[in-house]
């Protein structure tokens, strides 16, 4: 592993059920199964994601079985020739050896019971560097000796400040990632085919310890996964139940987390939030990432805070981006007939310093819903932005869901957080969605769309010479979806995982 670290967190499982004798038919059904696909000498799980300059490097992590003990990749720059392989470089990889029954960090060595028929595996990880800045570029990656697998192109980001720069943004995928998530990515890859990269906030699986998922998520589709970055985000389901010797359990953040993915370092942070929080930079935009699953010890949410202030302090970016799993302002109506769910420790750290910095946009996930707010500036606090009335605002907050598990609103929406000056905008019930945003010279354009490819939110965001955002509302967006207009619940738990 490249790390061995864990983080204590203890959160409640809330699942819905409605008292319908067909809902409890529903509940009944089985799980449906989904393949496996069992490690062997060929790479397979290929992914790519960020360095903090992405211009000149990223990093690629894959799998083979535990045969294979030395593994490669090559790189070269695309061009016309046929057999451009031939000047491609090769480099060696560094090999992890991961148990997928067993997981050992700093509370000791654990069982992952989930996993208990499954064989270890090897994960290969290199980063590539010193790459010329907006570049094509073809590589690949090796298993066993001749086994390479297909050549890949990726494009290294471009470094001048007035460069466009568009991108994905995907709420939790965790329900259904075999069945229906492949078919999102898929769509929103086609709507977007120039992204720069896709952020996934946080519950990419449903149990961060099982193999199983991962599989299914790692394969939903190969070669969007290892041709466009992946900002990848922590969230409350990365975690999971380690099972010591003891039989105590401890919760903790899933060490195939580490194994898998290679991410960008933080020294100065505690060793627990490696790899979970990190900066990435493209032209003119600073994407910060945060792990807001270190609920349980709010010491590790302020030391958070703390490096984004300074980080946010020291960049010169003009837009201002963070992305994290669990929302400042919660929007999910869970358990039902209650108030629904809130993270005030994430709020408490957090917040301050988004509205220090007049952080432009953050991106979350959790809520299973969709919810847009933002905060006005004095002149227009508690103002609601509408396309007749634009808005000028601090900072916007963005929550969505990219799965088929859905949950209601809270029967409030954000009332309880007028005193911060948060306005809820726009919602959205049972409908998952992706998100592709763009960034101009002095604008930010965000485009929410449903899984049929049709435009259901969408806004712009427009900085003035004194850094100044006014929030301009689309026009003609179609009516809000509720369960009252689109139908009732249905269960998520007859779904593939």
């Amino acid at each position: 592993m490249k790390l061995i670290w864990t983080t204590l967190f203890c959160f409640t499982l809330i699942l819905w059920t409605v008292p319908t004798h067909a809902q409890s038919t529903q509940e009944k059904i089985s799980k449906a199964k989904s393949p496996y696909i069992a490690a062997s000498s060929w790479p397979d799980r290929i992914i790519v994601t960020p360095t903090e300059d992405p211009s000149t490097s990223f990093s690629i992590t894959w799998r083979t079985d535990q045969t294979i003990e030395v593994a490669q990749a090559q790189i070269v720059k695309a061009s016309p020739d046929a057999r451009f392989d031939i000047q491609a470089t090769s480099l060696t990889a560094t090999t992890d050896g991961v148990s997928l029954s067993h997981g050992e960090s700093q509370q000791g060595k654990f069982s992952y019971p989930v996993n208990v028929d499954l064989a270890g595996v090897n994960y290969h990880w290199v980063t590539l560097t010193d790459l010329q800045p907006d570049t094509l570029y073809n590589y690949r990656v090796r298993g066993g000796q001749g086994n390479w697998a297909s050549w890949r192109q990726i494009k290294t980001a471009p470094q001048q400040r007035d460069r466009d720069v568009e991108f994905l943004y995907f709420g939790d995928a965790q329900s259904g990632i075999y069945s229906h998530w492949p078919m999102i990515l898929r769509r929103a890859w086609q709507h977007a085919p120039k992204a720069e990269f896709a952020i996934y906030a946080g519950d990419l699986v449903n149990e961060g310890a099982s193999d199983r998922q991962w599989s299914n998520w790692l394969n939903a589709d190969p070669f969007i996964l290892s041709m466009i970055p992946a900002v990848l985000v922590v969230g409350n389901h990365e975690y999971d139940w380690k099972m010591q010797a003891n039989n105590q359990k401890d919760w903790a953040l899933s060490t195939l987390w580490q194994d898998q993915f290679t991410l960008p370092l933080s020294p100065t942070l505690p060793v627990e939030l490696q790899e979970t929080v990190y900066v990435t930079r493209y032209p003119d935009l600073d994407v910060f990432v945060l792990n807001s699953g270190a609920l349980g010890d709010v010491a590790l949410l302020e030391a958070q805070a703390q490096w984004l202030d300074k980080k946010l302090q020291s960049s010169s970016a003009k837009w201002r981006i963070v992305t994290m799993h669990h929302p400042v302002f919660s929007s999910c109506g869970m358990p039902l007939n209650t108030v629904g769910q809130d993270e005030p420790d994430v709020r408490a750290a957090f917040l301050p310093v988004f509205l220090k910095h007049n952080v432009d946009l953050v991106l979350q996930g959790h809520d299973h819903t969709y919810s847009r707010g933002s905060i006005g500036t004095p002149e227009d606090i508690g103002k609601i932005a509408s396309p007749m009335e634009p808005k000028k605002v601090k900072s916007v907050f963005l929550t969505t869901v990219a799965s088929p598990k859905t949950y209601p609103q809270k029967p409030n929406r954000w009332q309880e957080y007028s005193h911060y000056g948060a306005v809820l905008e726009r919602i959205g019930e049972n409908t998952p969605t992706y998100q592709i945003i763009k960034k101009t010279d002095n604008q930010l354009k965000y485009q929410s769309f449903t899984t049929d490819g049709k435009l259901y939110d969408g806004f712009i965001l427009e900085k003035n010479m004194k850094g100044q955002n006014t929030l301009r509302i689309d026009a003609d967006l179609p009516l809000q979806r509720t369960f009252a207009n689109t139908g009732p619940y249905r269960s998520h738990h007859d779904l593939a995982e």
